[in-house]
């Protein structure tokens, strides 16, 4: 049953990529953010900045976490700019980097007390790869920056007291998670696929895809995982975290140097595709804005879930088993030297 639930929302995602352009608009109710204090990660350029321009229109103090310090200069004056909200800081954060995200909450905790308090988090730094890299910390690039990177920001920022008790998190995943197999904790590098490949070498677009759906799939079920450890926490069962895929939307993520510019024809194939059905970046920011500060997201009963035009969608069976899901947990733990407990 849970499988033929994972392929019709497959099925139902496929379409609904195709059918954006007979879809309307996803409009999401403004709720008034003054006073709320919201980081959302990789938020200088695309995807990530549109939605911490919609935080900061809506009144929120908006923090935006990104690796080039020129360019988030860049992407914070423009956000003050086009919303008139001065209260638009940096701080640089490299998400390939488990110091360099140590540092970032190391800095935080320095804050006043009553500049702690987070009550959003938009987790959408991400990264598509095509060549095998390593980072410093000796993890396959994919993997730490799109999956290992989220549990060791945000399970330190619950573990020293600086989320907000009815905080919502969203990571920002995508529908590619359903081509992933199941993940296996101990090869979280895909040596499985990158084995026969020398550092730097250029793969292809099928193991960029490969590496990109499991990434994704990793968030997901980071996702839930958090949420139900969260739920058993007195402190923290008010927290909603969600996984979501914003749609395709009309980027030029086939043309960063990164994924497959290496190859100009795919490349270009691939953005005339993305071009030609895809969303705005405004209709992409729509359900991470709806996870954010909409109620129904914060019932109980789908608090933890994978969301699509911002609705849920059932998610491959594999992630039903809660003992790979605490694998995964303390792999995680293991490979940022984080403990996972959470109180």
């Amino acid at each position: 049953m849970d499988t033929l639930r994972s392929l019709a929302s497959t099925s139902k995602g496929f379409f609904d990529i195709i059918g954006t352009r007979i879809y309307p608009d996803i409009v999401v109710p403004v709720v008034d953010l003054t006073g709320k204090r919201v980081i959302v990660t990789g938020a200088n350029t695309g995807l990530g900045l549109e939605i911490a321009t919609q935080f900061a229109r809506q009144g929120a103090e908006v923090y935006i976490l990104c690796r080039d310090a020129a360019k988030a200069k860049v992407a914070r004056d423009a956000i003050v700019e086009e919303t008139g909200n001065d209260r638009v800081f940096i701080e640089i954060v490299d998400f390939s980097s488990i110091a360099s995200e140590r540092d970032f909450i190391r800095r935080w905790g320095q804050r006043n007390a009553d500049q702690q308090c987070i009550d959003i988090l938009v987790s959408n730094a991400g990264i598509a790869i095509s060549t095998k890299s390593t980072t410093k910390d000796g993890f396959e690039l994919c993997y730490q920056v799109n999956m290992l990177s989220h549990y060791a920001l945000i399970v330190p920022l619950f573990q020293l007291g600086f989320m907000a008790s009815d905080a919502r998190v969203v990571l920002m995943s995508s529908s590619g998670m359903y081509s992933s197999k199941k993940l296996d904790p101990e090869d979280l590098n895909s040596n499985d696929v990158l084995a026969s490949y020398k550092e730097g070498e250029t793969t292809n677009f099928e193991k960029l895809w490969t590496l990109s759906g499991r990434s994704k799939a990793g968030q997901v079920v980071f996702a839930r995982e958090l949420q139900a450890r969260l739920n058993e926490s007195k402190r923290w069962k008010n927290v909603s975290v969600s996984a979501c895929h914003p749609g395709a939307v009309k980027t030029g993520i086939y043309q960063r140097p990164t994924g497959i510019a290496y190859n100009p024809v795919m490349a270009r194939w691939a953005q005339t595709a993305l071009d030609t059905v895809g969303i705005s970046v405004q209709q992409g920011a729509t359900t991470a804005i709806y996870l954010a500060t909409q109620p129904e997201p914060a019932l109980p009963e789908v608090r933890g879930k994978y969301w699509e035009r911002c609705g849920w969608k059932w998610t491959p069976a594999w992630m039903e088993d809660a003992e790979l899901r605490t694998a995964l947990w303390k792999r995680w733990g293991e490979d940022s030297r984080i403990r996972g407990r959470i109180e």
